[in-house]
């Protein structure tokens, strides 16, 4: 295995730490709608960003793989 994909595998929790974040300040019951669809453009972003870094995950194993 690629010594990349333990440091891919942090990226992906220090994503979800911070969508976990965003999500956590989404609940609150005084945002504003301009801060509710700010928060989700944000949430929206940060998964496209965990979704290509899992993809490089199995890139780099399947690479390893031949």
């Amino acid at each position: 295995m690629s010594n990349a994909v333990p440091a891919l595998f942090a990226a992906i929790t220090a994503k979800l730490e911070d969508l976990h974040a965003i999500a956590i300040e989404g609940q609150r019951r005084d945002n504003s709608p301009d801060i509710q669809r700010a928060l989700a453009r944000l949430l929206r972003s940060g998964t496209g960003s965990i979704n290509r870094t899992i993809n490089s995950v199995g890139k780099q194993v399947d690479a390893s793989d031949e």
